[in-house]
């Protein structure tokens, strides 16, 4: 599946939907994901966002992406 930044903000984790995030393209469904409830991550809201900027500054980086299921990519502007 293709998503817009629009559509992809629907994904989260608010309210029961599924928490979506997308790094470098990808679209990773973080719903069930370790260190991960109703759309926030370690305080911080990225559900339903374009991460790729924020997940480079954290002390895990793209490592903790293998394993997540994948459920489309981001559209490029």
């Amino acid at each position: 599946m293709v998503f817009t930044l629009e559509q992809l903000a629907n994904y989260d984790g608010q309210g029961g939907r599924q928490a979506y995030v997308a790094v470098d393209g990808i679209v990773y469904d973080v719903t069930n994901a370790e260190n991960w409830n109703n759309g926030e991550h370690n305080g911080q809201r990225l559900a339903g966002t374009d991460a790729s900027a924020v997940i480079l500054s954290s002390p895990h980086g793209k490592s903790v992406l293998s394993g997540l299921p994948i459920v489309g990519r981001l559209e490029k502007e």
